[in-house]
């Protein structure tokens, strides 16, 4: 079994949001990641979906996005961005798609799970003090974000503890918990303290040399899988646990 991770598809089959308005890399990116999804991923394999999935305000006007993804191969483990207005409560969105059958669907927050032999975490983060746009008001969301890594991390150990713990751990997030310096964070800290080898990010449309160099930093690998930095196509993390080596950049 194989785990994929793609983020910020950008979705809008209910809402008019044309994404090449951003760029003519944009253009046609749907049919692009339908086509480089059903020739990589198979039935029985994983994608991480780290964010901004629909533009949907709503999951009524989400649920023409939420089937073409149920419909493309594989199990599919669902983490917020900002753009996710269509995001409830778990138990809303779950029930939401047990009664449309989109069983291929699962969403990750404030929990763990195991996905084709890894262990995955994770949370949306947020800003970073860092960034020039900071609020007092960001600050508080910054620590909601960071409880909510506890919780998930928590929830990692003791599902390992419960299984042989022999697969790589994985935080998904949608923002990234590092600069694009290299400079840490209380979040990027408490992916180290806890032993985790990737956190996959999203969020970057704009080039960013570091994070293109898959940075390790205290013990973690940081890699990027915005859907239009991997050219719309779900990038293989690993198999039955194992990480990919091809997807491990420099030191």
């Amino acid at each position: 079994m194989k785990l994929f991770a793609l983020a910020d598809l950008h979705l809008a089959g209910s809402v008019d949001k044309p994404m090449d308005i951003f760029g003519s890399r944009w253009r046609a990116h749907v049919e692009r990641i339908v086509d480089n999804w059903t020739r990589q991923v198979g039935p029985e394999d994983t994608v991480l979906i780290g964010g901004d999935i629909s533009w949907a305000k709503s999951l009524d006007e989400a649920l023409a996005d939420l089937t073409l993804l149920h419909q493309l191969p594989g199990r599919k483990i669902l983490l917020r961005g900002n753009h996710d207005y269509w995001w409830t409560t778990i138990r809303k969105l779950e029930a939401f798609c047990q009664a449309q059958g989109l069983t291929s669907l699962h969403f990750l927050r404030n929990d763990a799970c195991p996905a084709a032999g890894f262990y995955i975490c994770g949370t949306r983060g947020w800003l970073l003090p860092s960034d020039s746009e900071f609020s007092s008001n960001d600050e508080k969301i910054l620590r909601r974000e960071m409880i909510r890594l506890e919780l998930s991390l928590k929830a990692l150990e003791q599902l390992k503890k419960r299984t042989d713990g022999l697969g790589a751990s994985v935080a998904l997030m949608h923002y990234p918990p590092i600069t694009e310096k290299g400079e840490g964070s209380d979040l990027s800290r408490l992916l180290s303290e806890a032993g985790l080898d990737l956190c996959l990010f999203g969020h970057i449309h704009h080039d960013v040399p570091f994070y293109d160099s898959r940075p390790k930093i205290d013990g973690v690998r940081y890699i990027m899988v915005a859907s239009d930095q991997i050219d719309f196509s779900p990038l293989l993390i690993g198999e039955d646990g194992q990480i990919n080596p091809a997807v491990e950049g420099g030191e």
